[in-house]
């Protein structure tokens, strides 16, 4: 009887360990998803943080990045566990107080149409980079896609972003593993002619506080991430079942992303003299080493760009439309309409380049922020708080 019951217990413990297993792969692959985005998988991000300094400095960045990531999205995620946050701003309040709160709100929400901007504008340029059609076509299609999507709802969104995510991934690690076998060109070669490349103009660096830095471009590029994926970070904590499975969460987001992008980067960086001067760097590395790939490649960044995009409609209409279904297809269709205008005008290169900067600043002090309040309410006795 003994032996049975300990044999039961073990099996409901496994059997919980793998639920568990699936809702932190889930949650971690739908926050990725959720920003991997134009910048991700076109390639821009990893480029402008890492890449354009070079193999030398370029993977220290990242690990920073992860490190940085980590630390906060491990704090998000616990704090929308053990919270459950009713409204959506409930959380900035609860870590920034009642008026810089309501600033960083705004703020968060104000940034999520400028990355739409920016997404739109990476479909408009994948689509002319590879066809030769105007961006404003790409930028249209992108649009009505994500516009009819952004209704789906939290848990169909998370399984949709979770699913796109593991195929752009599957397909960037790929690539990856066939430029390790196959190009016999290192990072640190690859990247001879970055810095000419800079000073000429035919590639773009992520700027901090004005400043130009590796290092602190690799903090920037965290702050950007926190700052796109803090609602979403937050809204699917409250998700999970338990605080380890919060934790495990804010790990396995972190990893999933900065493991991917650590892929990206060397694609970039042993394809250097390809990329320099295109406005989808990832576009002219598969152009460049699997020719006959392109094609699935450009599909995958759109599909990537349209579940970013259309988790990004989601929260803003869920966070103004006050419960209102006909107020929130007003705010998607005029975001949307005026994230295809203003893709249309403005090239990815420079705008992702404007905004990622500033978002990446703004998203440092945000985790400082962050880390700071949730390390106070792990230390200190709850009757303190």
């Amino acid at each position: 009887m003994f032996c049975h019951s300990m044999t039961n217990s073990m099996g409901e413990i496994m059997k919980k360990d793998k639920l568990v297993f699936k809702s932190v792969l889930l949650t971690s692959a739908s926050f990725a998803g959720y920003n991997i985005g134009s910048g991700f998988a076109t390639g821009v991000e990893a480029l402008q943080f890492f890449a354009a300094w070079g193999g030398k400095f370029a993977f220290s960045g990242i690990f920073l990045a992860l490190l940085t990531s980590m630390a906060v999205l491990i704090a998000i995620y616990v704090i929308g566990f053990e919270q459950r946050f009713v409204k959506s701003s409930d959380v900035y309040h609860y870590f920034c107080g009642k008026y810089f709160g309501i600033v960083l709100d705004y703020y968060i929400y104000v940034s999520m149409i400028f990355v739409t901007f920016t997404m739109m504008s990476g479909a408009g340029a994948t689509i002319s980079q590879h066809s030769g059609l105007p961006a404003f076509a790409g930028a249209s299609i992108m649009g009505i896609l994500c516009f009819v999507t952004a209704h789906l709802g939290l848990e169909r969104l998370r399984k949709a972003l979770s699913y796109l995510c593991i195929c752009t991934v599957l397909f960037v690690l790929f690539c990856g593993g066939y430029a390790f076998l196959t190009s016999g060109v290192s990072p640190i070669a690859g990247s001879a002619n970055s810095e000419h490349y800079v000073s000429m103009g035919l590639m773009l660096r992520a700027n901090t506080f004005g400043i130009q830095n590796p290092y602190l471009s690799g903090l920037s590029s965290a702050g950007l991430l926190i700052v796109s994926g803090f609602a979403w970070a937050s809204a699917t904590g409250s998700l999970c079942n338990s605080k380890r499975e919060a934790v495990f969460s804010g790990i396995f987001s972190s990893l999933f992303f900065y493991m991917t992008t650590a892929v990206v980067v060397y694609l970039v960086l042993t394809s250097m003299d390809h990329v320099a001067g295109t406005e989808v760097p990832m576009l002219a590395v598969v152009h460049f080493l699997l020719p006959k790939l392109s094609v699935i490649y450009s599909i995958i960044i759109i599909l990537a760009i349209y579940s970013t995009i259309s988790g990004r409609l989601f929260l803003i209409a869920k966070r103004y439309d006050r419960g209102n279904k006909a107020m929130g297809f007003v705010i998607i269709l005029s975001i949307t309409i005026l994230a295809i205008v203003g893709a249309s005008l403005i090239s990815f290169s420079k705008i992702s380049n404007v905004v990622f900067s500033i978002m990446g600043a703004v998203g440092i002090i945000v985790c400082i922020i962050v880390l700071t309040r949730f390390i106070i309410a792990e230390t200190m006795p709850k009757q303190l708080l």
